[in-house]
């Protein structure tokens, strides 16, 4: 049976990172719809994770992410559906927290490899979202396994989270599995 994957063995040292990430002074509302859900358990298990996360959503079915959204996107995995994301983890963020808190929101939509039928390459699209800001990611995967593409996108996950909180750490991402375009 295929490793899943589940404890997040990626390159690099996730502490250090995700300290930094903790110490950046941000407050993070994060979105995403599966793929990506490594990079979360990081943060999550790491001591302090409310220094930096203030809510997780996982909108994981097609129904779930339509109610997220509030309407249906043209595509789930989409650089859209990634922008609309954030935008709503952005407003919810923006309830919790004080206009003096640096806020920032992170949505990932992912289809990695599958053992079914589905249109369209192994591919995600990371958005970040901060009050003056908003950039978009799309992420392409070539080969390797579901767990392997998992983990890339974990560890791509971390460190454009780390770049949007100005964090000059990265974690090491294997470019033949994964490569933003």
């Amino acid at each position: 049976m295929e490793d899943s994957g589940i404890f997040f063995p990626v390159i690099g040292n996730t502490d250090s990172i995700i300290e930094a990430i903790q110490s950046s002074g941000y407050k993070a509302a994060l979105a995403i719809t599966g793929g990506g859900s490594g990079a979360l358990h990081a943060l999550l298990a790491h001591p302090g994770a409310s220094r930096f996360v203030l809510e997780v959503q996982i909108p994981y079915c097609p129904e779930a992410l339509i109610a997220y959204l509030d309407k249906e996107p043209e595509q789930s995995c989409s650089a859209d559906a990634a922008v609309k994301m954030a935008a709503k983890a952005f407003e919810r963020a923006s309830k919790y927290q004080a206009s003096s808190i640096k806020l920032l929101s992170i949505s990932c939509t992912a289809a990695l490899q599958t053992n079914r039928e589905r249109k369209g390459s192994d591919r995600a699209f990371v958005c970040a979202k901060a009050k003056e800001n908003e950039r978009v990611y799309a992420l392409e995967f070539s080969g390797g396994t579901r767990a392997g593409q998992e983990d890339a996108l974990s560890a791509t996950l971390l460190n454009l989270i780390a770049e949007n909180t100005g964090v000059s750490q990265r974690l090491e991402v294997p470019e033949e599995i994964c490569r933003i375009r």
